[in-house]
């Protein structure tokens, strides 16, 4: 991975206690940016984040249980990183997500609106509250989804607001760009991370041989990686863009 130097700016990674959110809080802690990260339900995965952070010498981090689909706790987590750190966000990372797929004709109101609430609702409150105290220079990050882009058979609430997120990224380009603001998204493809079973990765391994170019599942790293280079200088002249890292599953 290349080295940045986030300049010990504070960073804001939501779903950030496994997988891809876990990978990016990860990269940003050691490329010298203050990193609160933030999650709903599993204590004993961020218990076990935690810990492994202070086992890498990482310790410049906030790790805090909130409801970010609630106005409320959004602004009780924003209030929570003031007071440690007198700081701003600078970078936002709106990365929680859920996924449940099934039957399309067995998916209740309910899922759908609580898919959309976390997936969607979440990204937007987040960035109507932060972007109003960001500065040139800072950024936006949105975790979308090949889904998005393709549709889902099997999960379309989550599809569906993965593709809505795509667009509130480039409605916050122009609305950002007034003061200096980027606003990006990144879609991943298939990545191994515990939002499949470990069931559902093997069965995605086998089938990624043949429906992926590359040939394989991708790696939470290496979305990571592409996180960090949005939000980083080098991209100073992007913005409302999508970055795919799909292994070749969309071009578009």
């Amino acid at each position: 991975m290349k080295q940045y130097n986030f300049n010990a700016k504070v960073a804001l990674v939501t779903g950030g206690i496994k997988g891809i959110g876990r990978a990016i809080a990860i990269a940003l802690l050691k490329n010298n940016a203050k990193v609160v990260v933030c999650f709903n339900q599993d204590t004993f995965a961020a218990k076990d984040m935690e810990q492994s952070l202070k086992e890498q010498g990482l310790f410049d981090f906030l790790i805090l249980q909130k409801d970010i689909s609630s106005r409320g706790q959004v602004r009780e987590l924003l209030r929570a990183i003031e007071d440690k750190w007198h700081q701003q966000v600078a970078y936002l990372i709106n990365n929680a997500g859920i996924l449940k797929q099934g039957n399309f004709f067995e998916l209740s109101d309910e899922q759908w609106d609580r898919t959309l609430a976390v997936n969607l609702k979440s990204a937007f409150i987040l960035a109507q509250e932060c972007l109003p105290k960001m500065q040139f220079g800072d950024a936006i990050v949105n975790i979308s989804s090949v889904g998005g882009q393709t549709g889902g058979d099997l999960a379309s609430d989550y599809a569906a607001s993965k593709a809505a997120l795509i667009s509130l990224t480039r409605s916050l380009a122009r609305i950002a760009s007034k003061q200096g603001v980027r606003s990006n998204a990144v879609a991943p493809g298939w990545i191994e991370t515990p939002i499949f079973n470990d069931k559902r990765i093997e069965e995605l391994k086998l089938e990624a041989k043949t429906k992926i170019p590359l040939g394989r599942m991708g790696r939470p790293e290496e979305v990571a990686d592409a996180v960090l280079f949005l939000l980083s200088d080098d991209a100073s002249f992007i913005t409302g863009h999508t970055l795919n890292v799909n292994g070749g599953m969309y071009f578009g």
